[in-house]
């Protein structure tokens, strides 16, 4: 009978998967009888502790220092095991004759030890004891797989709380509120996104060469929204005269710290950051976060968001001077910028050397941001991930979209390469976090030189080319419908890549771009132009499908951004 588990703190095992465990160890005490079971942990200081036990009993951690008999991955008998050997300790120590280890890492970090009067295993025992340790490293390794999947998925959601702040401001910026609401708003916003006890917002007043308070939160607010600052005084003048930012960790110890503040108003001062409100070149104003509530100080990453609160106050502050029109297309020049470098983030700007591949890409917005995508992830030596997808909308929501699309990608790769359940989840996961009108065109491909062949899921995407050595052309259209829209059970399909065969992977602004006629350019002219040039280098290939389609649409823009990834194998 297997009693209530210890409650033994440990690093790998949690209760999301201990009565997992605990199943596993009563079958194995039902069915053969075992006196009970231990499940042992091997720290990094050598110390051997029980996490799990199939009875009652405590048990006293015990130190060891040679761990390479466990290493072999055998199993190892009291009765085969020399006098005073780490394994003998254990027998003695935890009252088992049988050690088994869990295979978990590249290195030994576990043992279940059995209690039987058994001295050596049958062959049923062994596959049975194998089974259950293989079966508890699973549990363990999906385990942790999952808390860094929540790690990376509270790290995004910070970011998407951060962007979501940042929209609720430029919102704001949109209202007929004063300039003294808008900018206490984005204060208030501020002080509780970067958890700091007191914040404030200080312009310029050119006249006297001060700077005043325009807002003030914090415990001691009214105390001293009343004072004025000289520039060049203290902390928040040092700011407004340098037009540099500021992160002092310890504000008694910085030689620029006025404490006047601090004695006038009882307030204790222990971090500070500082941040210039600058537009054109001008600081018309100051900004400042006051001790962070957890107890650490300020840091880089709170610098570079409150940087960007402090441009959105210095803008609403010229959005009281200037008249609106004016001032609503330099705010969305700004936002399209910033929109911009993201997507240049995102798009590689170096594909991966490759003996056996010739690759290359191009991407062509029609737009100053626009919702194509493509990606080249190396997975080992000998398997290459080729991604190319669409963002329905375009501007700053398909950038963002296309943003989360990589990063959950991205993250899914580093856990499997089994594109089924990647595409599957990143089809899930879309879903959860875009609208329905934000669906993305998505094809994924990988390929493995050693089985020379791709394998491919086609979501919905115009069909890739490949294009093999003597001029066949297949098109890979294999997989369901679009990701972000619905559930779906996508479909895989392989196909051979053999030396001289190219893919051509591509989005439909290509095949959609018209003359002054309205004559798209259409899948007829872009596989002529392909095989025409099939022996040629990719860049070669690509220079000259991009050349072809300009000269077919002539002085007429481009409506859609359009994206070219060719990868041709050489060897």
């Amino acid at each position: 009978m297997v009693n209530k588990p210890m409650t033994n703190k440990c690093i790998l095992i949690t209760d999301n998967i201990r009565d997992k465990i605990l199943e596993i160890i009563r079958l194995q005490i039902d069915i053969l009888h075992y006196k009970d079971i231990v499940i042992l942990e091997i720290l990094e200081d050598g110390t051997c502790k029980v996490v799990l036990s199939s009875d009652e009993k405590s048990y006293d951690s015990i130190l060891i220092q040679d761990l390479s008999e466990f290493n072999t991955g055998k199993i190892i008998y009291k009765s085969e095991t020399s006098k005073n050997s780490v394994s003998d300790k254990l027998f003695e120590h935890f009252d088992v004759q049988t050690l088994v280890p869990i295979p978990f890492d590249t290195k030994c970090r576990a043992l279940m030890g059995i209690n039987t009067p058994v001295p050596m295993f049958t062959n049923r025992q062994i596959d049975v004891a194998n089974f259950a340790c293989s079966y508890i490293a699973n549990l363990i390794a999906n385990e942790a797989m999952l808390r860094d999947l929540e790690n990376y998925s509270g790290r995004m959601q910070k970011m998407l709380d951060d962007i979501v702040t940042l929209h609720e401001i430029t919102h704001a910026l949109e209202s007929n509120d004063s300039l003294d609401t808008l900018l206490e708003y984005i204060m208030i916003k501020s002080q509780n996104v970067l958890g700091a006890e007191a914040a404030s917002l200080m312009l310029v007043i050119e006249e006297t060469n001060e700077l005043e308070f325009k807002v003030a939160l914090g415990p001691k607010a009214q105390a001293v929204k009343p004072f004025r600052l000289p520039i060049g005084q203290g902390i928040s003048g040092w700011v407004a005269e340098s037009g540099q930012a500021v992160l002092i960790t310890d504000a008694y110890s910085d030689p620029r710290f006025d404490p006047s503040f601090d004695k006038r108003s009882g307030f204790i001062t222990r971090s500070m950051l500082g941040v210039p409100m600058i537009h054109k070149t001008k600081t018309v104003g100051v900004v400042m976060l006051i001790n962070k509530l957890d107890g650490t100080p300020f840091n880089e990453n709170d610098q570079i968001l409150f940087t960007i609160f402090a441009s959105q106050a210095a803008l609403s502050i010229e959005n009281a001077r200037l008249l609106r029109a004016a001032i609503e297309k330099e705010r969305l020049d700004k936002e399209l910028q910033v929109a911009r470098e993201i997507q240049n983030l995102l798009i590689p700007h170096h594909l991966p050397e490759c003996l056996y591949m010739d690759m290359a890409a191009e991407y062509i917005p029609c737009k100053e941001v626009g919702g194509d995508f493509y990606d080249v992830i190396p997975l080992d030596n000998e398997r290459y991930i080729f991604v190319v997808a669409d963002v329905s909308g375009k501007g700053i929501p398909g950038a963002l979209v296309v943003s989360n699309m990589q990063a959950t990608l991205r993250a899914f790769l580093e856990y499997s390469s089994d594109l089924l359940p990647v595409v599957s989840k990143l089809n899930a996961s879309i879903i959860e976090k875009t609208t329905t009108d934000r669906y993305i065109t998505f094809f994924i491909c990988m390929y493995d030189h050693k089985k020379s062949e791709l394998t491919y899921i086609n979501a919905g995407h115009n069909p890739p080319l490949l294009v093999s050595a003597d001029g066949k052309i297949e098109e890979l259209k294999i997989g369901g419908i679009f990701i972000g829209f619905m559930p779906w059970e996508y479909e895989i399909a392989t196909v051979p890549f053999y030396k001289g065969d190219t893919l051509v992977m591509y989005t439909d602004g290509l095949v959609e771009a018209m003359n002054t006629e309205e004559e798209e350019f259409e899948m007829d002219r872009l596989k002529e132009t392909i095989l025409d040039t099939r022996d040629r280098k990719s860049e070669e290939i690509k220079k000259a499908i991009i050349e072809r389609v300009h000269e077919h649409i002539g002085e007429n823009p481009l409506t859609d951004d359009f994206t070219l990834l060719i990868n041709r194998r050489i060897q």
